[in-house]
């Protein structure tokens, strides 16, 4: 099931409906492709370091829609993400979702996906904000704790350009205070009328993770794509704005 997991959970880029208040924290959160309202995004995610998947994404108002393109041995495999945490996981074969555990999403392979499926906002809120740097430009870090125990990590570090205001580093946070993971992002490709994520590198202990977005494509995609009873469905396309 773990490898499974790297798969398709490499793409739970959430969509998340955010209602933080702070502006500088929801245009960063924006440009990582969480939309607001009924506009979705759909994007084509490429996999690179110890192991290579492609992935067609599409994420709307709080969910995420995944499927495998490449390894061919697993090309039809799908997730759904919700915001809160929840995932399920389908291939062909099976009669019905598979529901993918929080203690699932903390280790091995499946924690990278968690990562990149975690909003900065939803689930944690603000405790502090200091100037700071990332790459040599000016930033905002801000410290968040999570709401509550559901979240997979009790405390994240986020540092938001103050030019821009974009998320360009993440630190992820264990309950005992220990640093389990770093994701950075970068932001080459335009979209929503800005620039938008176009790449995230994920490193931990013993390995670095890249991923790629390309082919973004904002538009509206039917509510049925994001229904748990549809995952195992036909790939939906949307309409293009």
């Amino acid at each position: 099931m773990k490898k499974l997991l790297f798969t398709v959970s490499l793409l739970s880029f959430s969509c998340i409906l955010i209602n933080a208040q702070d502006a500088a924290l929801l245009a960063a959160e924006k440009a990582r492709g969480i939309m607001t309202g009924y506009t979705g995004v759909q994007w084509t995610v490429n996999v690179s370091g110890a192991k290579s998947a492609q992935f067609l994404a599409t994420a709307k108002g709080g969910k995420i829609h995944a499927e495998v393109i490449q390894p061919a041995d697993a090309a039809g495999r799908k997730y759904l993400a919700e915001a809160k945490g929840a995932m399920w996981f389908w291939k062909p074969g099976l009669s019905r979702p598979v529901s993918v555990s929080k203690k699932q999403r903390l280790s091995g392979d499946a924690a990278i996906g968690d990562i990149a499926s975690t909003s900065f906002v939803e689930g944690y809120k603000v405790v502090g904000k200091e100037d700071g740097e990332v790459n040599g430009e000016t930033a905002t870090v801000y410290t968040m704790k999570a709401n509550s125990l559901g979240d997979t990590y009790a405390q994240i570090k986020y540092w938001v350009t103050k030019s821009g205001s974009l998320g360009k580093k993440a630190e992820f946070y264990a309950k005992s205070g220990n640093l389990l993971r770093t994701s950075t992002m970068e932001y080459k490709n335009m979209a929503n009328g800005g620039p938008f994520l176009s790449k995230m590198v994920i490193h931990d202990s013993s390995r670095t993770i890249n991923l790629t977005f390309s082919n973004v494509k904002i538009g509206n995609y039917p509510d049925s794509m994001f229904e748990r009873d549809n995952i195992g469905g036909k790939t939906f396309k949307g309409t293009r704005k």
